[in-house]
């Protein structure tokens, strides 16, 4: 619960909303890149 408060009160902030960004940003491109098909992969 304290780990959601600190997150909360982050994010009030320029630079936690900067970080969050950041943060969603990179998962999306990780996970679009975990799951791509990859050219040898068999079909």
């Amino acid at each position: 619960m304290g780990a959601i408060l600190d997150v909360t009160e982050m994010l009030k902030e320029p630079a936690g909303m900067a970080i969050a960004l950041v943060v969603v940003v990179g998962g999306y491109f990780f996970v679009k890149w975990v799951f791509a098909e990859h050219p040898d992969d068999e079909k």
